[in-house]
């Protein structure tokens, strides 16, 4: 198998083990003496088997029957390092790579390469064919199968042979001339190895024949081999015109043209084709005679030819006839002109050579001195109008006289002037009529142009300008009468009179905010007025307040704010000014709290307090205070309760602030009232609070005397007889006294014969005081009024008198007192009710 079928090949790869093991390697490798040899190698087992016994290279193995194994020049044993250092393993068996680098080959390294692998249950032996060579072959070069002129073509070397210890590279020769790559690649896989170079080009009719060569180079000086072909590009004819004997021939000569073709592949095909000036002359040979040439035979002449890839065309060649000037004639031949402007009329006319000397002619006259073939004005006139002809000579001799042309000078309009019809004084307002006139014109006048306020120019056909309505401010007037050309008449003031314009206030001083207290002046302006003359006026608030020009204040106050204007009169009229709003700035005045709904409202509502206040600028802080003084958490012009409590009942007040100062509000007093709903459980709650206060005194005044009663019961019977006293107290029926008791010198009970309380009293060793004696009022029952009893007590004061009345005998032991009062005081009223007290010593 040669080495271009390999080339096509991709080299190919060995697939091995059936369906145990995938061997991927190249079946044919290329390498020369001194060179190295990289074999890319990969392998996957199928089977799934990890441990690998055996893995192998060798060179020319050869199996032998009687062992059962292998033998040749091992180059890598997985289990043996290799002592080769020709030999480099490069693979990693672990990610099944088994790619092997031999350096320095030489031919005897020829042959077959062999890779064993071996597991505990399998053995595969992949094959690699090296050849190598004394020296480089020669590299491969791929062309399309066919190259024609002007289409781009890509043709491709290369080089079964790659590895980067001794890298090669090829390089691009046409016609001898080196050419740049475009595309170069070097590839070292299992499926291919090689190095290749393309090159693309646009091949044209001269490549055709030339020798393409593609060199292997190891470095820069050192060229290993070369591969040359020879270029075979299709193309149209290529023809020249040869012309016998020259191609200038006077008039009445001969003169042959041949068509030659300088390459054709393929070869031309049929006839040749004659062209004057681009059109076909009936004529199919190869040469084309002309005989008795006359002028009308000079031109372009070009030939053509055909084959299989079309029409090839000459160049052109240009036949020069020699014969005198002739259809002369002058351009432009009709021509207008401004005056003043540049001019030229040139005379043109059939002729070879060119004419050398010319004549000119104005209205048949001779002109002196113009001789060229160009007659020129630089600043044309009005009598340089007319006719102009012309004449030719060459070295063939004198031409015709040309025909005529016109030249007519024109000007534009002169003496140009507007006028004014109306000679009265014009206001503001009024029609005004305006005319154009001019002396003189060529040709007349066209067309006018009026230029009155008007910011462009507008066009009018008429001499006469009428303008309906007159503004104030109107522009000079100019018109432009035309032609060809326009004239401009001097513009003319129209003198319009008007009323004062743009009337405005201008506060002169101050310059900044006006504040109270400031000196402040307005002054009334205007921009323009027709007449000069004018008065002045002001008013405020629409009515009329001052007249002149200025408007003073020495102390301004807030009071002066208002809406002022002035206006401006003329002789024409009256203009006022935009009212200026005449704005004092001062602090805060007048402020006020303002309660909404009201300031009695009932709890759990909504109320509002508003900060009113006048001031300007604006109130920009407001400070809100509670009925203690006390700063309220707000500083909004509005204060929110929401809902509003009877606790927040009380005065409120606020102060504002703006640039000039601070104002502060006088107290507003806000009145919040239970609600029903909070009454009735208030009551509820205050009768529950009273009805068990009650009940808890009850109980206590009940366990206060029971505790008494038993203390006392307990005292009397544990104290010692003559240590102590003790009251009874019992109301007895009052029954009359008698005489019976004559010994007395109180009141006689004879109740107590019959029912007697006895009352034990002990007195200290001391005299008793009168301030242990104190009456109280005692209530009888019977009719007698007169007497009052008195109960002993711990009195602040009075008296006392011991009474030992006669007793039976069996009472000897017994004392008997009764307490009368004494003294002047008057008695108390008698009482129903009596209270006796017995003492027993």
């Amino acid at each position: 198998m040669s080495l271009l079928h390999l080339s096509f090949l991709a080299v190919g790869f060995l697939v091995l083990g059936l369906c145990h093991i995938d061997v991927r390697q190249p079946a044919v490798l290329y390498a020369w003496e001194g060179t190295c040899v990289q074999i890319p190698c990969s392998y996957n087992v199928l089977s799934g088997i990890k441990k690998l016994d055996h893995f192998i290279w060798y060179h020319n193995p050869q199996y032998d029957d009687e062992n059962k194994r292998f033998d040749g020049t091992v180059l890598f044993d997985m289990s043996n390092s290799s002592k080769n250092k020709r030999i480099q393993f490069l693979g990693q068996l672990s990610k099944g790579s088994c790619s092997l680098l031999i350096h320095r080959v030489q031919v005897s390294d020829s042959g077959e390469l062999g890779l064993r692998i071996m597991t505990p249950s399998e053995k595969w032996m992949a094959r690699v064919q090296l050849n190598v060579t004394e020296s480089a072959p020669q590299p491969h070069i791929q062309l399309p199968p066919r190259l024609q002129e002007l289409q781009e073509v890509t043709v491709t070397c290369f080089l079964n042979y790659s590895c980067p210890n001794y890298p090669v590279s090829l390089l691009w020769f046409l016609d001898g001339q080196k050419v740049p790559a475009q595309v170069e690649n070097s590839f070292i896989e299992t499926e291919k190895v090689l190095t290749e170079s393309k090159f693309t080009f646009i091949p044209n009719w001269t490549h055709h024949g030339k020798k393409l060569s593609c060199q292997l180079w190891h470095t820069d000086e050192q060229r290993l081999s070369e591969k040359i072909v020879w270029l075979d590009v299709k193309h149209t004819p290529k023809i020249t015109i040869e012309a016998s004997p020259h191609l200038e021939v006077k008039e009445g000569g001969s003169v042959t043209l041949r068509c030659l073709v300088q390459s054709s592949n393929p070869d031309v095909e049929g006839s040749f084709l004659w062209f004057k000036d681009q059109k076909k002359i009936k004529n199919w040979d190869e040469i084309l005679t002309l005989s008795n040439v006359n002028w009308q035979q000079a031109g372009n002449y070009h030939c053509e030819a055909n084959n299989e890839m079309g029409r090839g065309r000459s160049e052109p060649v240009h036949l020069q006839v020699l014969y005198s000037p002739r259809l002369s004639r002058v351009l432009p031949a009709d021509i207008s002109v401004t005056e003043n402007k540049t001019v030229q009329l040139m005379c043109v006319t059939a002729a070879y050579p060119p004419p050398t000397n010319y004549t000119w002619y104005q209205d048949e006259k001779l002109m002196l001195g113009e001789t060229k073939q160009n007659l020129s004005f630089q600043e044309v006139n009005r009598q340089q109008s007319g006719q102009y002809t012309c004449l030719a000579e060459n070295s063939e001799g004198w031409g015709n006289i040309s025909e005529r042309a016109r030249l007519d000078v024109q000007y534009p309009p002169t003496g140009v002037t507007v006028t004014i019809r109306s000679q009265t004084l014009i206001r503001e307002g009024d029609s005004v009529t305006l005319s154009c006139s001019y002396e003189q014109s060529n040709p007349t006048v066209s067309r006018y142009i009026w230029r009155p306020q008007f910011s462009q120019r507008v066009r009018y056909p008429s001499n006469v300008l009428t303008i309906q309505s007159i503004p104030w401010n109107a522009e000079p007037v100019t018109c432009w009468a035309c032609n060809i050309d326009c004239s401009q008449a001097a513009p003319v003031n129209l003198d319009v009179q008007y009323a004062p314009r743009d009337v405005k206030i201008i506060l002169a001083t101050p310059k900044s905010d006006i504040r109270s207290g400031d000196q402040v002046q307005l002054r009334c302006d205007f921009s323009s007025s027709r007449p000069r003359n004018v008065r002045y006026s002001w008013t405020q608030n629409g009515k009329s307040f001052h007249e002149g020009r200025y408007l003073n204040w020495s102390s301004i106050s807030p009071e002066d704010s208002a809406l002022y204007s002035c206006s401006v009169t003329n002789s024409i009229g009256q203009t006022k000014s935009q009212e200026w709003d005449l704005k004092v700035q001062y602090a805060p005045r007048h402020l006020r709290v303002s309660i909404v709904p009201g300031d009695v409202v009932m709890e759990k509502t909504s109320v509002v307090l508003t900060c009113e206040a006048d001031a300007n600028p604006a109130i920009d802080l407001y400070t809100w205070f509670d009925w203690k003084g006390q700063k309220i958490d707000n500083y909004g012009q509005k204060l929110a309760l929401r809902p509003v409590m009877t606790h927040q009942s009380g005065a409120y007040w606020c102060q504002g602030a703006n640039k000039l100062g601070t104002g502060k509000s006088g107290p507003a007093t806000l009145t919040v009232y239970y609600s029903p709903e909070t009454i009735g459980k208030r009551t509820a709650l205050g009768l529950g609070v009273c009805l068990a206060l009650v009940l808890l005194v009850l109980l206590g005044f009940q366990f206060v005397r029971c505790w008494r009663k038993m203390r006392e019961e307990q005292a009397f019977q544990e104290r010692p007889r003559g240590q102590g006293s003790f009251f009874v107290r019992k109301k007895k029926i009052r029954r009359p006294h008698t005489t019976a008791a004559p010994q007395s010198l109180g009141y006689y009970n004879p109740a107590l014969e019959e029912r007697i309380d006895y009352a034990t009293l002990q007195f200290p060793d001391r005299v008793l005081s009168p301030r242990y004696l104190e009456t109280s009022p005692v209530s009888l029952q019977t009719e007698d009024q007169s007497v009052t009893y008195s109960v002993l007590q711990k009195p602040s004061g009075g008296d006392y008198e011991n009474v030992m009345p006669q007793a039976p005998p069996e009472d000897e032991g017994l004392h008997y007192s009764e307490l009368i009062h004494f003294g002047e005081r008057a008695r108390p009223p008698a009482q129903e009710g009596v209270e006796y007290v017995t003492l027993k010593h």
